[in-house]
């Protein structure tokens, strides 16, 4: 491995990109350069960031080793201003050879590898293979062209299912889905993930990182409305001000890897119509939320998606055991008197 530390200045990038944790004035300098400048962000704006920015360096290294084209931070900065100033892949990958950051070898693949990466750290999007990372999915290889190009065309408008005019409810919130329905509800760091339902075990994966959203809703990679679009839907299943959603929230594992930026996105628009990039996920979402029944007592308990039928099976439940305690009571004073006249 290489040495962490490659600069005796402390505010210069020219740091490995395997340095943990990563200081906060470097974490400002680089999100400076990827998401732009003119932002100011809190500490707790950056955490679940860098916690994946950390997470995917680290693949990368494990996958490709001392062979990885980069070392720096500074060089995944300088690669990423080539891609954002629309330098074609090929292109890219000329800069890098070209660079030779590295006194080893470097192959095609690591450059390709180097180049995928600094595309990660830019997009939020699973492009390219590491080895040595889990992905079920569809592979989002990006191959020719800009890559604004390609996230446009993979993150296209996605309206074919008929939504009959569907209203999104007050009830339709990620905390409700798992106390009525029985979903899972599972943080994800892939927005090509965001919203996508499992049905094998009911989990449905939220592209939860609200602040590099909120960062990219003026100038991005991604599609126009898609950015303000995916902070609706997060608005949605995590209502602003919504208390029970916030205890909710709160009480998750890993806290430490959320964004709690996502129950501050501002307005609910409760329209599906108006949904044109996550229009068909959450027809999906609302279909198998409404057609779930709670399987537990505590489930029942919270299904009050339709109170003029939650009140009266509670009224008929709790008679039928008020009954059942007089019946028993008067069962068991008749014992008594039979075998005390």
């Amino acid at each position: 491995m290489y040495p962490l530390q490659l600069s005796s200045n402390a505010d210069s990038l020219d740091i490995s990109f395997l340095e943990s944790p990563i200081p906060k004035n470097h974490q400002e300098k680089i999100v400076s350069h990827l998401w732009g400048s003119g932002h100011q962000y809190q500490k707790q704006h950056l955490r679940s960031y860098f916690q994946y920015y950390t997470e995917q360096c680290r693949t990368a290294f494990l996958s490709h080793g001392s062979r990885l084209a980069i070392r720096t931070h500074q060089h995944i900065i300088e690669i990423a201003a080539r891609i954002q100033d629309g330098y074609s892949r090929s292109e890219v990958k000329e800069f890098v050879q070209k660079s030779q950051w590295s006194t080893d070898p470097t192959s095609e693949n690591s450059i390709n590898a180097s180049i995928d990466l600094t595309v990660r750290l830019l997009c939020m999007l699973d492009v390219g293979e590491f080895e040595n990372a889990f992905s079920g999915r569809e592979k989002l290889l990006w191959a020719q062209g800009s890559l604004q190009e390609f996230v446009r065309e993979r993150l296209s408008e996605a309206v074919s299912l008929e939504n009959d005019g569907t209203k999104l409810d007050g009830a339709f919130k990620a905390c409700s889905m798992v106390r009525i329905a029985g979903f899972q509800v599972e943080p994800t760091s892939n927005l090509c993930d965001h919203l996508r339902l499992r049905d094998v075990n009911k989990t449905v994966e939220v592209f939860h990182h609200a602040s590099f959203l909120m960062a990219h809703r003026q100038k991005s990679f991604f599609p126009p409305g898609l950015v303000d679009e995916t902070l609706e839907t997060l608005a949605l299943l995590f209502p602003q001000g919504d208390k029970e959603t916030e205890k909710w929230y709160k009480k998750q594992d890993g806290p430490e890897e959320l964004d709690e930026a996502i129950l501050r996105c501002g307005k609910v628009d409760r329209r599906i119509r108006d949904y044109k990039y996550w229009h068909d996920r959450l027809v999906i979402l609302k279909t198998e939320f409404d057609e779930s029944r709670p399987s537990t007592i505590t489930q029942w308990w919270n299904d009050r998606r339709d109170v003029s039928q939650w009140y009266p099976l509670w009224v008929a439940i709790s008679l039928t055991v008020l009954f059942g305690l007089v019946q028993s009571i008067e069962g068991a004073l008749q014992v008594y008197k039979a075998y005390n006249p």
